[in-house]
């Protein structure tokens, strides 16, 4: 593990860190944790995360059993913040961070729409986690103008099935492939998310009941994402 602060300095001197999406939550156990994106000073703790997954776990985050190559995982902590996002849940254990979850989006080609991902840790699961982190995604999403977020899951994952009709995703069938689901959220855009982002859907315009919640096959959007 790494110190809760030392990690964020280096990202915020950076000048591109979006700091200000941080927010402050509590659990339903009284657990204080920050959802904060992610950001390259994060490599140890994604690094300690994926190692502590289970196998069932692993295999629904990446609808396989391989592993992660050195390079992959540096590329999870690596993203343009104007494309790209992610938001990790983060709580201090004996004044130490550790990465409870991971939520993100890679935009698709055209820019209207994105891929998601989402997993938490095991010890962390049925803690709303998934939910917090699920929703926080959806809203950023929605305010920088993407207009869809999509992803698979596996025809197994009940877990993750379940978070996403609780958040509005419809789900269907892969007609091609039946050990998966596709599930898909339409994001409505307000009108002040329409007025600030009016080209959204064609580029970037920026200056969480949790089990196994991993929908999205992994090595799409050229890299592997959590």
């Amino acid at each position: 593990m790494t110190s809760i602060t030392s990690g964020l300095a280096q990202a915020y001197l950076l000048g591109r860190y979006p700091a200000h999406l941080t927010l402050s939550r509590r659990l339903s156990d009284g657990t204080a944790i920050l959802i904060r994106p992610i950001h390259q000073d994060d490599d140890a703790l994604e690094r300690e995360f994926i190692s502590g997954l289970s196998a069932d776990s692993r295999y629904n985050r990446l609808l396989s059993s391989r592993k992660l190559t050195p390079e992959e995982l540096r590329h999870l902590t690596r993203i343009d913040y104007g494309r790209d996002m992610a938001f990790v849940a983060v709580a201090a254990n004996g004044g130490q961070a550790q990465l409870l979850g991971v939520a993100r989006y890679v935009r698709d080609a055209g820019g209207g729409g994105a891929e998601f991902a989402l997993v938490v840790a095991d010890a962390w699961q049925r803690k709303g986690i998934g939910t917090l982190l699920l929703d926080t995604l959806l809203r950023h999403a929605r305010t920088v103008g993407i207009e869809r977020l999509h992803g698979i899951t596996l025809a197994t994952n009940q877990a993750m099935q379940g978070l996403a009709r609780k958040l509005g995703f419809a789900q269907q069938r892969d007609p091609h492939d039946a050990t998966v689901r596709l599930v898909e959220k339409t994001l409505a855009l307000g009108a002040a998310s329409a007025a600030a982002y009016p080209t959204a859907g064609r580029r970037a315009v920026v200056p969480a009941n949790d089990e196994h919640v991993t929908p999205s096959v992994e090595h799409r959007a050229g890299g592997t994402k959590t």
